[in-house]
């Protein structure tokens, strides 16, 4: 009886062993990830360069943070007269920047946002970036949905930046009833008479 308690014992020790090993090398391991280098000339043309690099967890949540604090500094400076294509710029480059660096579930959420901006991009740019331009000459359902829905993983992504401290802009966006009386007004016009 003796020896099958001894057994137990050694299998209990070495689950244990197993388990804290597991959990140091866990801890200890490497972030293998791309970070994207973005280098801009005068002729607002941007050049992102994908260099594979090797993070530890406090690198790349320091990495995370201080990216955060440099689009605040960067939107600071956008003239808000220019319209939403400037900060939306901004918002997407970083966001591409930040899903490189993330691992896990919160990489699908950034993801989901990245696909916003380029959604936005793909509707919006062509047109300036003019909401009425595009109602009368583009896809206004598509971007309807864009200013008028939340986007997919934002409100994920935001939290994720607060515990940097550091607050990212909201996506453009439209009251829906506001798009449908531009809507009409546009497309409509003997109904304002």
């Amino acid at each position: 009886m003796w020896w099958t308690e001894l057994r137990g014992l050694i299998a209990v020790l070495l689950v244990g062993g197993a388990i804290a090993f597991a959990w140091t090398r866990i801890e200890a391991r490497p972030v293998q990830d791309l970070i994207a280098v973005v280098a801009t000339t005068t002729t607002t043309t941007t050049t992102t360069v994908a260099t594979t690099t090797t993070l530890n967890n406090e690198e790349t949540i320091f990495a995370i943070c201080e990216r955060g604090r440099s689009l605040a500094d960067e939107l600071a400076l956008v003239d808000t007269a220019a319209g939403p294509g400037p900060a939306a710029r901004l918002s997407l480059d970083f966001w591409r920047a930040i899903e490189l660096l993330v691992d896990g579930g919160i990489r699908a959420e950034i993801g989901a946002i990245v696909g916003y901006y380029e959604d936005y991009f793909e509707t919006a740019e062509p047109f300036d970036f003019n909401t009425a331009k595009i109602i009368v000459e583009g896809d206004k359902e598509k971007l309807q949905l864009l200013l008028t829905r939340p986007a997919p993983g934002l409100a994920e992504g935001s939290a994720f930046m607060g515990l940097c401290g550091v607050s990212v802009p909201d996506k453009p966006s439209m009251r829906a009833s506001d798009f449908e009386d531009l809507e009409d007004r546009l497309l409509d016009p003997e109904d304002d008479e």
